[in-house]
C-alpha cells in the first residue's frame, strides 16, 4: 500500500490516537470513569489513528481516493530536518 497520509492529517493522527490509547488505558485503571463501551472504542480507534499516523498509510483514505502525503523531497532542508527528528 502507498502512503496515503500525509501533512495535517498526519499530525492530528499521531497526535489523537496515543491521547485516546492513553485515555483508555486509564478509564481501564479506574482513574476515568468512562462506559465501558465507550473505553473500548477510544481504545480502538486511538490504535487505528496511531498506527496509521506513524505508517503514513490508511486503508480508509485510500478507499475514498484521498492522498494527503507528499514526498519528503518537496519538502524545505528546514522542514526535511524537522520531519527527520520527530520520526526518530
Amino acid at each position: 500500500m502507498q502512503k496515503n497520509v500525509g501533512g495535517l492529517d498526519e499530525g492530528i493522527r499521531i497526535t489523537l490516537g496515543p491521547l485516546l490509547v492513553v485515555l483508555s488505558i486509564a478509564s481501564l485503571q479506574g482513574t476515568v470513569r468512562l462506559r465501558p463501551a465507550v473505553t473500548a472504542g477510544a481504545l480502538a480507534v486511538g490504535a487505528v489513528l496511531t498506527v496509521t499516523g506513524l505508517t503514513q498509510t490508511c486503508p480508509g483514505n485510500e478507499a475514498m481516493g484521498r492522498d494527503t502525503y507528499r514526498p519528503s523531497e518537496n519538502l524545505s532542508e528546514q522542514a526535511r530536518a524537522v520531519r527527520e527528528r520527530a520520526l526518530q
